[in-house]
């Protein structure tokens, strides 16, 4: 038992640099979507989804996220 919890300990130990090994900088061009992996298009602003749907012939939808994060009693 105590290898076990030896090895899982390890492991989380280890999931943070895996994580940043992929977490990569990209480089970001005006009109590129991210996904964050999802089958979504997210933009920074609702101004680039706009122009970005205008030039697509596709609709916006947008959502404004509100709420203080740090504290988990309010999200």
């Amino acid at each position: 038992m105590r290898g076990v919890i030896m090895h899982a300990a390890f492991g989380l130990c280890l999931a943070p640099l895996v994580g940043l090994a992929h977490a990569g900088d990209k480089d970001k061009t005006e009109g590129v979507c991210s996904t964050f992996g999802t089958k979504v298009e997210f933009v920074s602003t609702p101004s680039e989804a706009a122009r970005l749907a205008k030039k697509e012939q596709k609709l916006v939808f947008v959502l404004h996220v509100s709420g203080k994060f740090e504290d988990p009693r309010f999200t």
